[in-house]
């Protein structure tokens, strides 16, 4: 049973360059940790989070979860299992060139056979392969776990997305293969950056309709269901995969009666992850960033998303990690943090190309 809880949202990267970094300290009535790691950020990402841990004393992490394989999300877990003072008991990471049961018959690429597969796969995935590497050789392959929809870790975190359909199916669009075409048979591409700001006036905002990167698609969505709050962890989910997750959520006895009171937004306060028709329907009244010192500068966090989320819930709190080294939910600790002041709307917003 838990009996006291903290959900630490390191600030990862410095400038423009962002990432993710979660650590989750459970406490039962006898006050032994569990303690959870959701990404781990860039390499000094992880130093900081093994410094947080030796300063609790804690020297066991029962589960690493790695969302998706991008650099600002791994990097620090490579970290973690090379620290000899750690003990990690089980991974969850997606390896697509094992679990994904692609063969040649998938690429255009006529030189590619079965057998290569394997290995264009580990070089295209290059720091997850090397997240694998550093796990088997510190916690042996039987304690990788592949993320399987509705399995729950500890009684309390759940995993909702991606199913297997939508996991492939963004494997194969991802600049990751030599299948990313359209059905003419030309690149895809995504929509331009948005560069110039323009006015906002409330209720006449527009929305466009986008997407976020295949790989960001593939990312891990869980509920986290604690005493007196429930958190959608989303990583840099898109709005296909966060819409599955809240489907299969809202499909289960067990979990469809949970509301979600706190939303992690995706990629960093993207607005390609998100539509306003989940916010409503999501309709959390706490939001939490994870978003770099200079991140306004690549719409990390968006300001057009910010203040739709302000529009459709005006009682809504958006907290962003760049304001403090770390941001903390909490339940049963006698503490007494600093105040974080939630995020107003912006005047200006992104304007579209």
């Amino acid at each position: 049973m838990i009996n006291a809880y903290e959900i630490r949202f390191f600030q990862v990267g410095n400038a423009s360059k962002g990432g993710d970094a979660i650590l989750i300290r459970l406490l039962d009535e006898y006050q032994k940790p569990t303690v959870i790691v959701v990404d781990g950020g860039y390499k000094e990402t992880g130093e900081k989070i093994i410094a947080y841990l030796k300063r609790l004393n804690i020297s066991i992490i029962d589960l690493v979860i790695n969302t998706h394989p991008d650099i600002d999300h791994i990097s620090g877990l490579i970290r973690l299992f090379e620290e000899q003072s750690l003990t990690i008991k089980k991974l969850i990471m997606n390896r697509p060139w094992r679990d994904s049961n692609i063969t040649a018959d998938y690429f255009a690429d006529s030189r590619i056979t079965d057998k290569s597969v394997n290995k264009r796969m580990t070089e295209a995935f290059k720091y997850a392969y090397q997240l694998e590497q550093a796990a088997i050789s510190k916690i042996g392959e039987n304690n990788i776990i592949h993320p399987v929809v509705g399995n729950n870790y500890f009684d309390c975190l759940t995993i909702l997305s991606p199913s297997k359909d939508l996991y492939r199916t963004k494997l194969l669009e991802s600049d990751k293969t030599p299948t990313t075409l359209d059905d003419n048979g030309n690149t895809k591409t995504f929509v331009k950056t948005m560069k110039k700001l323009v006015k906002y006036i409330k209720g006449f905002m527009s929305w466009k309709d986008e997407d976020t990167t295949p790989i960001n698609e593939t990312s891990i969505v869980s509920l986290l269901c604690m005493p007196d709050k429930n958190y959608l962890l989303t990583a840099d989910a898109g709005k296909n995969g966060i819409k599955e997750a809240l489907d299969y959520k809202n499909s289960q006895y067990g979990l469809s009666h949970r509301i979600i009171n706190v939303l992690q937004l995706p990629h960093h306060g993207s607005r390609k992850n998100m539509t306003p028709e989940l916010i409503q329907r999501i309709d959390a009244k706490e939001y939490i960033i994870s978003c770099p010192p200079n991140g306004l500068d690549s719409h990390h966090p968006s300001r057009r998303l910010v203040n739709m989320v302000l529009e459709k819930i005006p009682t809504a709190k958006i907290f962003k990690t760049v304001d403090c080294n770390s941001f903390v939910f909490y339940y049963n600790f006698n503490w007494q943090l600093p105040y974080q002041t939630p995020m107003n709307t912006f005047d200006e917003i992104e304007d579209y190309d």
